[in-house]
């Protein structure tokens, strides 16, 4: 994991001097996780920040709380068709896991989207549902 958040800034320090650059910062909470009935349900919730290197494609890197534990995230989303994306991201914490999704994005306006995702999580073989806010800076 060490050698894809390497990579990942080292690409971004290559394309921040481009100037068609945007940012958006993100935020949003699992609404429905695995395992689905327990008495106790999990939480988890996240922000991050994302920085389009080109038109479809975005590297992202933020925080993630997950019970209470709190960790990193890196990864990418990828924009076949927008608004919907394609999404990896390594969450980077004591139990790392790799986490697989797709989402819709719904423009609010201008600079705020609201926004669902679904995430696979691939190490510890659970599924999450999450809703956010995203706003462009």
């Amino acid at each position: 994991m060490k050698k894809l958040v390497l990579l990942l800034c080292f690409i971004s320090l290559f394309t921040l001097s481009e100037s068609k650059a945007q940012w958006r910062l993100a935020a949003g909470i699992d609404v429905l996780s695995t395992p689905f009935f327990e008495n106790i349900p999990k939480y988890r919730f996240g922000a991050e920040a994302q920085y389009f290197v080109a038109n479809r494609f975005a590297l992202t890197g933020g925080l993630e709380f997950i019970e209470k534990d709190l960790g990193g995230s890196a990864g990418f989303r990828f924009y076949p068709i927008n608004p919907v994306f394609l999404r990896m991201r390594g969450i980077l914490k004591n139990n790392s896991d790799l986490a697989l999704g797709m989402g819709y994005a719904i423009g609010l306006n201008s600079n705020w989207r609201l926004e669902t995702m679904a995430d696979y999580f691939a190490v510890s073989s659970g599924f999450a549902m999450r809703v956010g806010v995203a706003v462009k800076l």
